[in-house]
């Protein structure tokens, strides 16, 4: 196969076809067509003039916890500042303190991801009892670590490992609702109904695009005139 590949052949994702095209240029380069021998001078794409023997491996991103135990919209405790401390219980439980008992939203079983500790940064799981001044976890989990550094405690979504009909997409609320338009879209074309499937297809990218004009903030503002009403 061909050198190059990165620079020089590209694809196309048509529905469920992935359409291989390789880069063709320079001057003097000709091919037959069904129109007779084309001349090109240009840079073009044309169908592979090869075989691809081995097959393509195709490599792309993934979503590595894709089913949690609850919403995304739910999952919103959070602490932070200066007083909070991490305690090594040696053979008892380890425990996270704050003087400012800000741990009132968290409860047994939450995942939390830390920020901000010298030694402690990292995910991990509560497994004992949570107040609004400690939180419980497994011996051996922290360093022991006085307050003194600004920390972040935030919760996030823990992974489901057998997802069942009570788990959650791991996607908020739009995209979720996104997900659903593209598999009424995918049925619909497994029983022939082409015109639910472009239908739900049009709500399925409808709600990209909004999720996405979610994300932006945009702030207009005017100079006022020296008889402005303030």
């Amino acid at each position: 196969m061909s050198s190059y590949v990165d620079k020089e052949w590209f694809y196309y994702l048509r529905g469920r076809e992935i359409l291989v095209y390789k880069l063709q240029g320079g001057v003097s380069t000709s091919r037959i067509s069904q129109s007779g021998v084309f001349q090109s001078y240009d840079k073009e794409l044309m169908y592979p003039d090869e075989n691809i023997s081995e097959g393509l491996r195709v490599e792309y991103t993934r979503v590595s916890e894709p089913f949690v135990t609850e919403a995304l919209e739910t999952t919103t405790a959070y602490a932070g500042g200066t007083g909070i401390a991490f305690v090594d219980g040696g053979g008892s439980s380890d425990t996270i303190t704050d003087t400012a008992s800000g741990f009132g939203d968290f409860s047994d079983g939450d995942k939390i991801r830390i920020k901000g500790s010298a030694s402690n940064d990292g995910d991990y799981t509560l497994s004992g009892s949570a107040s609004a001044g400690t939180l419980t976890f497994a011996t051996g989990t922290f360093t022991a670590e006085t307050a003194s550094e600004r920390i972040t405690i935030t919760q996030i979504p823990k992974e489901v490992s057998s997802p069942d009909s009570t788990s959650h997409v791991n996607l908020n609320k739009m995209l979720s609702l996104a997900v659903l338009d593209y598999c009424k879209a995918m049925i619909a074309e497994r029983n022939g109904e082409m015109d639910k499937k472009e239908y739900f297809m049009k709500e399925f990218y409808s709600k990209l695009g909004d999720n996405e004009s979610n994300k932006r903030s945009i702030s207009v503002s005017f100079p006022s005139g020296p008889f402005a009403v303030k």
